[in-house]
């Protein structure tokens, strides 16, 4: 590596599975790059809503300390030799779960190359680092229902984290959507984000606003959220429709007989990226990012993201 990296860095590890207070910032060795990897200086890392069954053990997991994070962005600062799509200088966001090299909560991270992606020119650094898993899942939901102009969609749980730029890619594939938000400042970002029509599922009658919005039935649904106030909105998708969810929403969506439900995961690949991407420049995109935190205030950062809060927080090393 370039002499002008260091050999070390600071990082929000864990040294052992538990709650908040077990995230604390130490020094540790920055990783060590392979021939198919590239070493990024973090800008950015997004703070997702699975970290925290990450940190109290989820997944298990490489030796400690441990260094969380499933995405982010930087600057290329080196290329391992097999490395063919990036070069250092780059702007790159990056998505790894479980990387045994460590997460994006530390200066530098060291990720596969077929795993991040160049940011898009619209889009910020801060933005970036909350885009990589989020936009990547998104992408999943709407190529799984295969979205075409004029498809009156359901998107649950539209103010969120994945919610809110899945509502965006829906709308670059020409779908109507009725957006269900959380709050009435969900409700407010989901409208500027460009939604047909927009409800606080947590105050209004969801099923009335779908037979208003839809009345011969919906075409499809997008459930990042669910609950058993919602559960009869999804009951209004039409015969030969579909809903599609990531897996990990609880309750799992379910419909009326005669429609698909099926699951999702996004997973970080070239070719996902590079259509997440170009769908992104076709016009304004917007990562919404309501609090940015430093490495030390993770702990408190990991008890923010489980509750109330529209798009994604993300932390600055």
């Amino acid at each position: 590596m370039s002499p002008s990296i260091p050999k070390t860095m600071k990082a929000a590890v864990i040294d052992k599975f538990g709650g908040p207070s077990v995230l604390h910032v130490a020094v540790i060795p920055v990783p060590e790059l392979g021939d198919g990897e590239i070493l990024l200086r973090v800008q950015a890392a997004g703070i997702g809503s699975w970290d925290p069954w990450m940190r109290e053990g989820g997944m298990g997991g490489p030796r400690f300390p441990q260094v969380l994070g499933s995405d982010g962005s930087g600057t290329v600062v080196a290329v391992g030799s097999k490395v063919r799509r990036f070069k250092p200088g780059d702007r790159a966001y990056a998505y790894t779960f479980g990387n045994p090299k460590g997460g994006f909560y530390a200066q530098y991270a060291a990720v596969p190359e077929d795993s991040a992606a160049l940011v898009p020119k619209a889009v910020g650094m801060t933005e970036a680092g909350g885009l990589g898993a989020c936009g990547l899942t998104a992408l999943a939901g709407v190529d799984t229902l295969k979205l075409k102009k004029g498809t009156s969609l359901l998107v649950l749980g539209a103010s969120g984290a994945v919610g809110h730029l899945a509502l965006q890619l829906a709308k670059r594939l020409g779908a109507r959507v009725l957006a269900v938000a959380s709050g009435g400042d969900g409700v407010g970002l989901v409208c500027r984000l460009g939604a047909d029509e927009a409800i606080n599922g947590k105050a209004a009658d969801a099923v009335k606003a779908v037979r208003a919005f839809a009345p011969d039935g919906l075409d499809q649904a997008l459930a990042f959220a669910n609950s058993a106030k919602l559960l009869a909105a999804l009951k209004l998708v039409k015969k030969g429709g579909m809903i599609a969810y990531p897996e990990g929403v609880e309750p799992v969506p379910k419909g009326s007989a005669g429609i698909e439900v099926r699951s999702f995961n996004g997973l970080p690949d070239p070719a996902g990226f590079e259509r997440l991407n170009g769908l992104i420049v076709q016009g304004r995109f917007h990562v919404e990012v309501p609090k940015v935190y430093r490495l030390e205030e993770l702990p408190q950062a990991h008890r923010d993201v489980l509750k109330h809060h529209i798009g994604k927080l993300v932390v600055k090393p």
